[in-house]
């Protein structure tokens, strides 16, 4: 079963998201991997995201991303990840560290940001389990 994986998109990140979408499919085989931009004008007119503008989100998968696992469906893994990564190996190789009785899997750490801005100087907004 091929490895489902969805990637933040943001229309000022378009060519972030052409390097991510390079970097998977020139270091796994594209017949065990599809790699899919979530792009939220997308999924509304889908009627699969629905929310409100959300003026604190810094891109516009600042929430799209929790969409994976109904995107996803109920059989195989899927992975999300930000427009800004960058793989120098087979993605595949992230569900070595999966627990298969686990419904889902996160990079756990304590992220504190010690900056008050982010990206575009949006205002940073520290909350618990940010980034995991």
């Amino acid at each position: 079963m091929k490895l489902q994986v969805f990637v933040g998109w943001d229309p000022r990140e378009d060519e972030a998201w052409e390097v991510c979408r390079h970097s998977i499919l020139s270091r796994t085989n594209p017949d065990e991997v599809t790699v899919t931009p979530l792009i939220q004008s997308e999924l509304r007119d889908k009627g699969l995201y629905r929310r409100a503008v959300d003026r604190k989100a810094s891109t516009e998968f600042s929430l799209t991303r929790f969409l994976t696992p109904t995107l996803a469906g109920p059989q195989g893994y899927a992975v999300f990840v930000d427009c800004d990564f960058l793989f120098q190996a087979d993605i595949r190789s992230v569900l070595d560290e999966v627990d298969p009785a686990k419904a889902i899997s996160v990079v756990q750490h304590d992220y504190r940001p010690t900056e008050i801005t982010k990206m575009d100087g949006c205002i940073q907004h520290p909350y618990p389990r940010k980034n995991w």
